[in-house]
């Protein structure tokens, strides 16, 4: 696209669909927590395409990168967040069987069913309340961002989400595969927050 076409269609009605549009995605994500497995399906192929075209439209379109889309999809980001810490707090109290008879246990084969049931009830309290903290510092660290008054905070998450992506590296080598205590759960969990975080953040802000 011509620099002439992207300042001639870089106006309000544009900025408007763009919103809207994420709007769009962040209400099919809530109502993936209550839907089935066949609809549930349904619904991430119309996120995905959502979020496909509100990538499209930021990127043709040239808005600027430290603008209000960037400042709506951050704030969506760590109330997502926010919810997920919450959830792993509350997972904390509930043992692993458990909590999978409660989603899908038919659909997980009997040897995975096998493994969970050996899996210490100490190693996944800390699993949990590792994930729980790690994301409660992620947010920290987002929240930042989203208060600054930095004009391109596209460079600020960029530097955040390498940050994250060596903090999981870091736990990572510090991990033995054979210690299934409170401590290795914690740190598996913290770098696992890590990790999901790091690899969401470059596809949602396309950094």
């Amino acid at each position: 696209m011509s620099e002439y076409r992207k300042k001639m269609f870089r106006g309000a009605k544009i900025e408007d669909c763009i919103l809207d549009l994420i709007d769009m995605e962040t209400e099919l994500s809530k109502s993936l927590e209550t839907t089935d497995k066949q609809e549930r399906q349904m619904l991430l192929g119309m996120s995905k395409a959502i979020r496909l075209i509100v990538n499209r439209l930021v990127r043709e379109f040239d808005y600027p990168v430290g603008g209000g889309i960037v400042n709506t999809k951050l704030k969506e980001f760590i109330s997502s967040i926010e919810r997920r810490a919450n959830e792993a707090q509350k997972q904390s109290s509930i043992s692993m069987s458990d909590l999978l008879n409660k989603m899908y246990y038919d659909d997980i084969p009997d040897e995975a069913k096998e493994e969970i049931a050996k899996v210490p009830s100490i190693y996944q309290k800390g699993l949990w309340e590792g994930m729980a903290l790690g994301y409660e510092k992620i947010i920290v660290d987002l929240q930042v961002i989203l208060q600054s008054t930095e004009n391109n905070k596209l460079v600020l998450l960029k530097i955040n989400a390498d940050k994250f992506e060596k903090l999981a590296h870091m736990f990572k080598e510090k991990l033995k595969e054979d210690e299934m205590d409170y401590r290795s759960g914690f740190m598996q969990g913290e770098m696992s927050a890590y990790t999901l975080i790091e690899l969401e953040m470059k596809e949602i802000f396309s950094i």
